[in-house]
């Protein structure tokens, strides 16, 4: 790979996102961890999870999917082609719309979340009082769907620009509005719970609010724009059109998942929640990361039709990304039980939770290398332009894992719904890769996909010694305590990054290199 042992932009860019998104993470952790003491895998966090779940749907699409994504190449280009203030005209465009049709999408969706929620967790009314405490947080939290849209358009904006910092940090005030409301809130309002609900409004709020500064700083003044027939406008929603399709496809994934979650084992949507959000520590922290920097990069070199670059491009991030990614997969599969004691398991939440979550953890952890690289690589298409083959794609895994679902809840229960999501996620990176090798340079992805299989080998080495570590000396969930599981953590996770930078050096990486040159370049 062409300037393997130089500092890539990419990196540099990447690791201001990474720090952001790590504190987020840490914090995303800190909040679980007081929900799990305040409510355990009670149907009180089954209530919220869900009532959650309802705006979450229609995010992917008007904030961190579709709309967003098709924003920014429209936005670079212009940005490169016409200058920053008929840019900023078009990002006022896009934001007045984004305001008026999500905020009527919004009002909708208070009427009908009881319709909703009978459809999505139709297992919670055969217990009194749980499909009303859904209905009442999801009608609280659906306003969020509105202030998030309009923070992820802040960050898209702000990234392309070549601002990465704020927009990384953004996400930690929703995590902060939680935390703070379950000490705040939640002890004075009935039920306890509607806390919650109230914190993800006043941290999505602070989330959108803390990027403004910056934007205006940067040029952005925003008017309300109705001229919804611009051109620039109709290529976002063209560009938007088959994404929202795939991801309309993924949402019913979810909800399919959350509705068969809720009528198997008690605690299930729970225990399934408290893993997924394990999983997305390090799949936030690389990967999330990773693409957030690729996207505006990749963006500029399509509209350079510079397709070597987007090639080297592409596997520099697919192999930095995997070079982070797989150590955590590995720990995750065979070091999850005092992990998820050590953040979890205290008041509300037992040693029996402990072991229901972290065995959907392991199973969903499966699939991290592959969701990583499905990160990575999607942003490559809506680079160039080509949204309809990554939506394809997910169209297809989707309907997948549905089977699979079916199939594997009859034999694993709701660990069965994990490793549905896993193996999915293997397909729909497969896909992508045997398309996308046929629009840019092969040589480039070629020659980096011989590296690839040497990034693999740290991993296995580190897989084998920790089976071995574990029966040498397995952690005690049921008996232990805070102090014993941290001590075991700390020398699990010290002990897997010394095995696996070890190897690396052994077998040369460059990305060990360009880890260590940036850790330096910190310092």
């Amino acid at each position: 790979m062409e300037n393997e042992h130089e500092q890539p932009q990419f990196v540099r860019s990447t690791a201001k996102v990474s720090a952001g998104t790590f504190c987020s993470r840490i914090l995303g952790m800190a909040r679980m961890s007081v929900m799990s003491g305040l409510f355990g895998a009670s149907d009180a966090n089954d209530a919220f999870v869900a009532a959650f779940k309802i705006p979450n749907l229609l995010r992917d699409m008007f904030a961190e999917g579709a709309l967003s994504a098709a924003f920014i190449p429209v936005f670079t280009t212009k940005l490169k082609e016409a200058g920053r203030s008929n840019a900023m005209r078009t990002a006022n465009l896009v934001l007045s719309f984004l305001l008026v049709v999500v905020g009527l999408i919004v009002l909708i969706g208070i009427l009908l979340v009881p319709l909703i929620v009978s459809a999505l967790v139709p297992g919670f009314e055969d217990i009194p009082g749980k499909t009303e405490t859904t209905v009442l947080l999801g009608r609280v939290m659906m306003p969020f769907l509105l202030v998030i849209s309009a923070a992820a358009l802040f960050m898209g904006m702000l990234n392309a620009l070549g601002k990465f910092g704020t927009p990384a940090f953004a996400p930690t005030l929703l995590n902060i509005g939680m935390i703070a409301a379950g000490f705040l809130i939640c002890p004075f309002v009935s039920p306890p719970i509607l806390g919650m609900a109230f914190g993800v409004l006043i941290g999505g709020l602070g989330q959108c609010l803390v990027q403004l500064p910056q934007l205006l700083k940067g040029g952005f003044k925003f008017r309300f724009d109705f001229k919804f027939n611009n051109p620039d406008l109709k290529l976002i929603l063209k560009l938007a059109a088959p994404m929202v399709i795939g991801l309309a496809a993924t949402q019913i994934n979810v909800f399919v998942i959350t509705n068969l979650a809720s009528t198997l084992s008690d605690g299930a949507v729970s225990f399934l929640d408290y893993a997924y959000r394990l999983l997305h520590l390090p799949l936030g922290l690389f990967a999330v990361a990773i693409a957030t920097v690729a996207l505006p990069n990749a963006s500029r070199l399509a509209a350079e039709k510079d397709y070597d670059g987007m090639g080297k491009l592409y596997m520099k991030a697919l192999r930095f990304g995997l070079f982070l990614v797989l150590p955590a997969q590995v720990i995750l599969i065979f070091a999850g039980e005092p992990i998820v004691a050590l953040l979890y398991q205290h008041a509300e939440f037992t040693a029996v939770d402990t072991l229901q979550t972290s065995s959907a953890l392991a199973f969903y952890a499966v699939g991290l290398a592959a969701f990583a690289s499905v990160r990575i690589t999607v942003p490559m298409f809506y680079a160039l332009k080509e949204t309809r083959i990554p939506v394809m794609i997910s169209v297809v895994s989707v309907i997948v894992n549905i089977l699979l679902c079916f199939i594997l809840k009859g034999y694993l229960d709701f660990r069965g719904l994990s490793l549905a999501v896993a193996c999915s996620g293997w397909l729909n990176f497969t896909l992508l890769l045997l398309f996308l090798r046929k629009r840019i340079r092969m040589t480039s992805l070629q020659n980096g996909f011989r590296g690839l299989v040497v990034i693999v080998l740290p991993s296995i080495l580190l897989a084998a010694l920790l089976i071995v570590g574990q029966q040498i000396a397995p952690c005690d969930i049921d008996a232990g305590s805070k102090v014993s599981w941290l001590i075991y953590v700390i020398i699990v996770l010290l002990g897997a990054i010394m095995i696996y930078l070890g190897a690396a050096k052994i077998l040369r990486l460059p990305e060990l290199d360009s880890l260590l040159e940036l850790i330096r370049k910190k310092k």
